[in-house]
C-alpha cells in the first residue's frame, strides 16, 4: 500500500466515518419523523395522498460523512386516480416535468367518496388542469404548521420534551432540533410518486431505469421564484441509487469529495447532488472493474480532474449535465467568480494529491490530511489521540520506602541507692564540717562570678 493510499485510510478513519454516533441521532429522528407522519394523516386532504415515506439523500445512499446531523424524508404523495396524469417535459425547463390532471380530475368529479379529495385538487390546478407547485407546497405548508400546533411544537423522547422549530426551505418542510446536546435537522421533501409508464427519459438514459418500478416529481420552487408555476423536478432516486451500488470504491471517493467540499470555503455552492451527479457520468463511462480494481488514490485523482474539467474558466465554460436530461447544465447558474474560486481550488487539491502520490513528505501529508478536514476537527482528533496515550502509558510505580531502624529506647535511669536508715535507737552521725580550705568562696556584690 502507497503511502498516499496510507494518508487518505487515516483521513477517513478519523474525520469521515460517522459510525460512532449514528445511533444516537437516528434513535431521537425516528420518534420525529412517526410522530409528525402520523399527526399529519389526520390533516384532510394531505392526509389521503400520503403513501409512505422514505429515507432519502446522502444517508440513505451511505454517503453521508461527519455527524449523522441532516436526514432527508422523502414523503410520497399518491393521488386517487393517480396513473391518470399526463407527464409532459417542461420545454422551457429542461429536466422537469408539467402534471396534466385533466383525465384524474374527471374520474373524481364521478366518485362520492372521492368527494374531498376532488375539491382540494381543483384549488391545485390552472384553468387547463395543470397542477400548481406552489399552490401545493403552500397547502402542505398548512398542513404541516397545523400538525405541529397539535404537538405543541414537540417530541417526547425518553420522557423528555423537545422542541421543533419549522421552517420552509426550497422544496423542503425543514424541522430543527436543539436540545440536550442532540442537534440535527429532517427535510421532509414531498414527492408525487409516478409510475414507470409515466417517465418521459429518451432511450440513453432509459435504459438506466430498467427494473425501476417507481419516480418522483419534486415540487422545486423557482429561483427567483415565480408564482403559478406548474413546473416540477423530475427525480430518480431509485435508479440513481442501483447505478452507485456495488461499485466497490465508488461511495467512498465520493465521500473524500465531499470532505473536501466541506473544509474549504471556496467550496461551499457544490452541492452533494451535483458531486454524484459527477459520479452517475462515471458510470456509464467506465466499466465495473475500474472502482474494484483501481486504488483509491488513483480514482481519487481521476475524479478530481473530472471536477476541474467541468469547472474550467478558460474558453468555453466545463459543464456539468443533469443525468437524466443533458440539456440541463447544474453549473449554469453559477457567478463568474463562484466558477473561478472553486477551479482554483480544486486544481490546488489536485497538485496536492498528485505531489503526495510521488513523494509523501511529511509537510506534503499533512496538506493531504488539511485537505479532508477543518482546523477545528484536527485540533479534537489531536486531544482525544494525546489522551488516550496518557491512557495507555504505564503508570510510574513510586520507589519503595526505606525501613527505618527502630528507634533505640533510652537506657532506664538508675535509681538513687536508697539511703541507709539508722539502728533502731541510734542517734545519726553528725553532718562533718568541710575543712576551712574546702569552704565554698563567699558571693561577690558584681554581676560576674569570678573563679
Amino acid at each position: 500500500m502507497s503511502f498516499l493510499e496510507q494518508s487518505l485510510h487515516t483521513a477517513n478513519a478519523e474525520y469521515i466515518n460517522i459510525n460512532g454516533d449514528r445511533q444516537l441521532f437516528t434513535n431521537h429522528y425516528n420518534i420525529l419523523r412517526d410522530t409528525l407522519y402520523k399527526t399529519l394523516q389526520e390533516e384532510q386532504p394531505l392526509g389521503k395522498w400520503l403513501c409512505g415515506h422514505k429515507l432519502g439523500g446522502s444517508y440513505a445512499d451511505n454517503l453521508k460523512i461527519t455527524k449523522p446531523d441532516e436526514f432527508d424524508l422523502v414523503i410520497h404523495l399518491k393521488f386517487p386516480e393517480n396513473d391518470r396524469i399526463i407527464v409532459k417535459k417542461d420545454p422551457r425547463r429542461p429536466g422537469n416535468v408539467t402534471l396534466d390532471m385533466t383525465e384524474v380530475l374527471n374520474a373524481l368529479e364521478k366518485q362520492e367518496h372521492n368527494k374531498v379529495s376532488y375539491t382540494g385538487l381543483k384549488k391545485l390546478v390552472t384553468n387547463r388542469n395543470l397542477l400548481l407547485e406552489d399552490k401545493l407546497q403552500g397547502m402542505i405548508n398548512g398542513a404541516m404548521t397545523r400538525a405541529l400546533n397539535k404537538m405543541g411544537n414537540q417530541i417526547e423522547v425518553n420522557g423528555r420534551a423537545t422542541s421543533v422549530v419549522y421552517r420552509r426551505c426550497g422544496p423542503a418542510h425543514t424541522m430543527f432540533i436543539n436540545d440536550n446536546g442532540i442537534k440535527y435537522s429532517v427535510d421532509f421533501v414531498p414527492a408525487i410518486r409516478l409510475i414507470a409508464r409515466q417517465n418521459i427519459l429518451e432511450p440513453e438514459q432509459l435504459k438506466y431505469f430498467k427494473d425501476i418500478r417507481y419516480w418522483d416529481a419534486i415540487p422545486k420552487p423557482l429561483k427567483p421564484f415565480e408564482p403559478n408555476n406548474v413546473s416540477f423536478r423530475a427525480s430518480y432516486y431509485d435508479a440513481e441509487n442501483v447505478m452507485i451500488k456495488d461499485k466497490q470504491k465508488l461511495k467512498i471517493t465520493i465521500k473524500f469529495m465531499k470532505k473536501f467540499r466541506d473544509s474549504k470555503q471556496n467550496m461551499n455552492n457544490l452541492k452533494s447532488y451535483y458531486i454524484k451527479t459527477l459520479f452517475l457520468w462515471q458510470v456509464k463511462h467506465k466499466s465495473d472493474s475500474y472502482w474494484s480494481t483501481k486504488t483509491l488514490k488513483d480514482i481519487l485523482i481521476d475524479m478530481c480532474r473530472e471536477l476541474k474539467t467541468s469547472l474550467a474558466t478558460s474558453g468555453r465554460n466545463g459543464k456539468l449535465l443533469f443525468f437524466w436530461d443533458p440539456k440541463l447544465d447544474l453549473f449554469a447558474a453559477f457567478t463568474p467568480s463562484q466558477r473561478e474560486d472553486m477551479f482554483n481550488c480544486v486544481v490546488a487539491h489536485l497538485y496536492t494529491l498528485e505531489r503526495a502520490d510521488g513523494n509523501l513528505t511529511a509537510d506534503i501529508d499533512r496538506n493531504v490530511i488539511s485537505s479532508f478536514s477543518t482546523r477545528a476537527e484536527r485540533l479534537s482528533q489531536d486531544e482525544q489521540r494525546n489522551g488516550r496515550q496518557k491512557e495507555a502509558a504505564p503508570k510510574q510505580q513510586p520507589a519503595p520506602r526505606q525501613k527505618q531502624e527502630p528507634k533505640q529506647q533510652p537506657a532506664p535511669k538508675q535509681q538513687p541507692a536508697p539511703r541507709q536508715q539508722p539502728a533502731s535507737g541510734q542517734q545519726p552521725a553528725p553532718r562533718q564540717q568541710p575543712a576551712p580550705s574546702q569552704q565554698p568562696p563567699a558571693k561577690s556584690s558584681s554581676s560576674c562570678c569570678i573563679a
